[in-house]
């Protein structure tokens, strides 16, 4: 497919953005910009919101008592994060009541093993791990120690949004997704010095091609134009070494071995 061909306002709008202009509520915003904008908004409301129903059932299958008050403590974190983007939207003329509503944000597929790659199961915006069902308190650790690790290198990516209602909502997120990832952190080494190590990496090798798919394909153009219009300062490609060199050296602390990715092999979204 070949590239999109800007029209001289929309270089002149990538120019702006680079020279710093912002935009701020109530301004009137570039349709190439509010697209970018909406799908980006979408796809982390939805994200947070599906995430939240995920991790809910967590609260009664919690280990400990401490540990439900964690997890209780997270769906609500993410749920919060949801009503973020829900506002947001709002603010861009979006009717997120009827999405919610006729949108199936619980859904998660019953097959333990599947692996989806790119491809999308139902009409919404999450990112598609979130069709994933979290099966194992492995699941659910493995889960903030990959997934929320890799949400927050990409906030930490728009903390500087051009748009600026986003910028003031990310900074709270930001903040709570790295606590996330500090309990996955915690418990990763609990889990690694335990019997089940074996088992935690078998579920390791699940969850891992299912982590780096949410970074998309690297054929994608789509974060070329977010980095232009200011909403991202990276691409996902490069925000991706940074997670994955991170995360193989915590796993090598760990005594786990990630498995080998090969995004060529991953099923395309149809």
């Amino acid at each position: 497919m070949a590239a999109r061909e800007y029209t001289q306002e929309e270089l002149q709008l990538f120019e702006d953005i680079k020279n710093g202009k912002k935009f701020d509520k109530g301004d009137e915003l570039p349709p190439l910009y509010k697209k970018a904008l909406r799908n980006l908004l979408w796809m982390q409301h939805d994200s947070e919101y599906s995430g939240a129903l995920g991790y809910a059932p967590w609260i009664e299958k919690a280990p400990t008592m401490q540990e439900k008050v964690v997890v209780a403590q997270i769906v609500k974190d993410e749920m919060r994060h949801a009503s973020v983007c829900y506002r947001l939207l709002k603010g861009l003329g979006e009717d997120v009541d009827t999405h919610i509503q006729e949108s199936e944000l619980g859904f998660k597929m019953e097959e333990d093993l599947a692996q989806i790659g790119f491809q999308r199961m139902k009409k919404d915006y999450r990112v598609n791990i979130f069709y994933y069902g979290i099966n194992y308190w492995e699941d659910f650790i493995l889960f903030n120690f990959l997934m929320d690790r890799a949400a927050g290198h990409q906030l930490e990516d728009t903390l500087d949004s051009s748009y600026l209602p986003w910028k003031k909502g990310i900074e709270g997120i930001y903040k709570e997704e790295i606590m996330h990832l500090a309990h996955g952190d915690k418990w990763i080494k609990i889990l690694a010095e335990g019997d089940n190590k074996e088992f935690l990496q078998e579920r390791l090798n699940v969850w891992w091609p299912r982590v780096m798919n949410v970074f998309g394909s690297t054929k994608g153009r789509s974060n070329d134009l977010y980095v232009k219009l200011g909403l991202k300062k990276r691409t996902n490609a490069v925000v991706r070494d940074v997670f994955v060199d991170e995360v193989e050296k915590l796993c090598k602390e760990a005594g786990l071995v990630l498995p080998e990715y090969k995004e060529e092999e991953q099923p395309q979204r149809q």
